[in-house]
């Protein structure tokens, strides 16, 4: 039985009391949360002297902000007119990447994966690619076994890019095609044709070992027609994984929003039109031979890459570091939090000063982390709970979650159940700490009144 169908069912009989009442109104965010202290790089510095924990995965994040298009849904940092900041941003890039490697911090680790998102990665030539991977190769140690993920976009993704990516040691290609439908595509101007979305695939085949495409759902006034259109077509290009995700309206441009106010777009969609529609793409995935790894990762049971060791470790436990380098990128190591400058010029100019470039720092002790995205991993070992020493506090909401069937136990794993998926995001804000859950609300609230429109994310079920 589905989600909504239980709910109408049991209305026929009486009021079904659902584990919440509401679905979150925002969907993504990085936890902890940042905000601007009186830490300075300095102090990042003095952080980077000391010696990395064993224990935990270690992954590198690198930012290319640049596009040739702008895409209406895009909440990242990104920027169109590039030709004359892209080597100067790619120049940053290698040094504040030496800073990086050269520090005690990163002496004697090996990195788990790597991650070149954007942005447009793509953008870069082939000679650039080359310094990139040679800088990596020349001044990190990679594991044996280390995956390495660049983010590409049809329309750039030509195959001396792609031939230069394989060749510096790439072996994990990730594309967004997001819709194959033409009204869509035309409404979150994306641009590339569908015979460069078939050319990028195959290249991918050719060259590396995983491949990932992006698709999005909950669009306004998508159908489930529709959907099931948009998941034949994906299926059909048979990469060996797919990130299908819900748009995020509340992160999406100001005049997309506008043209949803004003009603030249539709509304989005019901809250329980949003539990059909995810229920629906999860089941269309898994019937078609994917596995689901991850609440939005499905990955072809048949891959021989069959991991996304990345999203292991950014949504991993406190041990579990990734370190950013680029504009606007994120480093979450244990002890300190940082984000770095969000404009190509004040990037450039702190890595000239500094070697790097952090803007906002934090003091990072959330022990707590890898619980609080355990919903979004559907899976967490006991034994790494118990290991964090956490409050009583999560222990019970646990209990709480396995009572309404959230979450099973199964040996020394906890798993997220089918019924538990359409409320991961609602446990995941149950757990934050209080203080944190109550920012999260304040930026929720903020981002809603920014839509100026109201979002029926209400779940009410009648006699």
């Amino acid at each position: 039985m589905g989600i909504i169908g239980g709910v109408s069912e049991m209305s026929n009989h009486g009021t079904k009391e659902l584990p919440f009442s509401s679905l979150p109104k925002m969907w993504v965010y990085l936890y902890p949360y940042l905000s601007r202290g009186e830490l300075t790089v300095e102090h990042v510095h003095q952080f980077l002297q000391q010696a990395a924990p064993n224990r935990g995965k270690k992954t590198l994040y690198m930012h290319v902000p640049f596009c040739d298009t702008i895409c209406t849904f895009c909440p990242f940092v990104r920027s169109t007119n590039y030709a004359d900041k892209l080597q100067p941003y790619v120049d940053a890039l290698v040094k504040e990447l030496k800073t990086i490697a050269a520090t005690p911090r990163m002496q004697g680790v090996a990195l788990d994966a790597i991650f070149v998102g954007g942005g447009t990665p793509s953008v870069l030539s082939p000679q650039q690619i080359h310094l990139i991977g040679e800088t990596i190769h020349s001044n990190f140690k990679l594991k044996e076994d280390y995956e390495w993920t660049f983010e590409v976009e049809a329309k750039s993704a030509t195959e001396d890019k792609l031939k230069a990516m394989h060749e510096v040691g790439v072996n994990r290609m990730s594309f967004g095609v997001q819709t194959f439908n033409p009204k869509f595509r035309k409404m979150f101007n994306l641009t590339a044709s569908h015979d460069e979305i078939k050319r990028t695939r195959e290249l991918a085949g050719k060259y590396f070992k995983g491949f990932n495409m992006d698709l999005l759902y909950q669009l306004p006034g998508q159908t489930m027609e529709e959907i099931v259109q948009d998941l034949q077509h994906a299926v059909e290009l048979n990469t060996t994984s797919i990130d299908a995700y819900p748009l995020d309206y509340t992160i999406t441009s100001k005049g997309f929003l506008q043209s949803i106010k004003n009603e030249r777009l539709p509304k989005p969609p019901n809250a329980y039109e949003k539990v059909a529609q995810q229920e629906l793409v999860t089941n269309f995935l898994v019937e078609h031979g994917y596995s689901q790894e991850f609440i939005y990762t499905f990955i072809r049971q048949d891959a021989e890459h069959r991991r996304f060791v990345f999203g292991e470790t950014l949504y991993g436990h406190y041990e579990d570091e990734c370190i950013g380098a680029g504009l606007s990128a994120f480093s979450y190591q244990a002890g300190m939090v940082y984000r770095n400058f969000d404009t190509v010029e004040e990037y450039i100019r702190a890595v000239d000063a500094n070697g790097l470039a952090a803007d906002i720092v934090n003091e990072y002790h959330a022990k707590e982390k890898g619980l609080i995205y355990f919903p979004k991993r559907m899976s967490i070992d006991t034994d790494d709970i118990d290991r964090q020493e956490l409050d009583v506090r999560f222990y019970q909401l646990l209990d709480e979650f396995e009572a309404k069937g959230l979450i099973v136990r199964e040996g020394n794993k906890l798993k997220l159940t089918r019924e538990g998926q359409p409320w991961y995001m609602n446990m995941m804000i149950e757990m934050l700490p209080e203080r944190t859950r109550n920012l999260h609300e304040t930026i929720s609230s903020r981002l809603n009144e920014r839509a100026d429109f109201t979002f029926d994310d209400e779940l009410i079920v009648f006699n």
